[in-house]
């Protein structure tokens, strides 16, 4: 990896690390289940316009977020639900310039976050089938936000991004 990219994913990890932390909507449950954060919003931006692989890696933000605030039994379910999502938004939006690929990347990588979320809490927290349900929504929300403010964005970075990032 050479040294611009590893400031890259260093400066994406930070940022995602940031919107979870300070740019989110708390969940009453102790646990944390379901907050509605901005840092899925910047793993989506990071991975349509700067590719799959930054995207994973950006997403690590989320896992450190969970190490650091007090969440460590979510990191687990992160560390596996979050890279894969990013993979998937970037795959599918390829460079981020159809906002139509856009919409549907960030639908496919919904499709495969609820559903991780939801049997990754049924088998960390040891909790019944029925219990994770209840956020089910909040994910869902989680990915409509990042759409409504991601793909703007991004259409925003492609349009300057030459000039950024050389």
């Amino acid at each position: 990896m050479k040294t611009k990219d590893l400031v890259l994913a260093a400066l994406f990890i930070a940022l995602v690390y940031l919107a979870t932390a300070f740019l989110r909507i708390p969940s009453p449950d102790i646990t944390g289940a379901g907050q509605v954060h901005m840092g899925t919003t910047v793993v989506f931006v990071v991975s349509a316009v700067f590719g799959p692989k930054m995207g994973a890696i950006s997403a690590l933000g989320m896992v450190l977020f969970n190490l650091t605030w007090g969440l460590v039994p979510w990191a687990p379910i992160n560390l596996i639900s979050r890279p894969i999502m990013a993979i998937i938004f970037g795959m599918i939006a390829r460079g981020g310039k159809s906002i139509a690929r856009n919409i549907l990347a960030a639908i496919a990588g919904g499709l495969w976050l609820i559903p991780t979320m939801y049997v990754g809490q049924v088998i960390v927290f040891a909790v019944p089938w029925a219990v994770p349900a209840v956020f089910i929504p909040n994910n869902a929300m989680q990915i409509v936000f990042a759409m409504v403010i991601g793909l703007p964005l991004i259409a925003i970075l492609n349009r300057h991004k030459p000039k950024l990032f050389p």
